[in-house]
């Protein structure tokens, strides 16, 4: 089983959820019924580039620890690519890809690590690469 799982959050919600000592929702979560995650940093760049490449930021990469989420009695599914929000298109290969869907929000004490997912000059979201520079 996946120990760790990604989440994009934009960082202004993430930080008032943190402020608020509040459990993160994504602003899709209402539409949706779960929070959207990949199970790695380069799915993880596919959906950022896909849905999030021109919307403003910084957006946060964070790091979910699976073990943590079921602790708080909150399930995660791995399932075909859904629609976010009102959008429905994927990336390409999207369709062979099992996403871990997480049923609720995400609790700051499932989270392993928090950075943000950088864009190159071209405003694509890219790997980070090391992860040793994240909080």
């Amino acid at each position: 089983m996946t120990r760790t799982i990604f989440h994009l959050a934009a960082q202004r919600d993430w930080e008032q959820a943190e402020a608020e000592h509040q459990i993160y929702f994504p602003p899709t979560f209402a539409q949706d019924q779960m929070t959207h995650a990949a199970s790695d940093i380069a799915t993880l760049v596919k959906v950022a580039n896909q849905f999030y490449r021109d919307l403003p930021g910084p957006w946060l990469m964070i790091e979910v620890l699976v073990a943590a989420l079921e602790a708080q009695n909150i399930l995660v599914k791995f399932e075909p690519a859904a629609p976010v929000g009102a959008r429905d298109d994927h990336f390409e290969g999207s369709d062979a890809v099992l996403f871990p869907h997480i049923y609720g929000g995400i609790p700051a004490i499932a989270v392993g690590f928090i950075g943000v997912l950088p864009k190159n000059d071209l405003g694509e979201f890219v790997d980070p690469g090391d992860l040793n520079q994240f909080r």
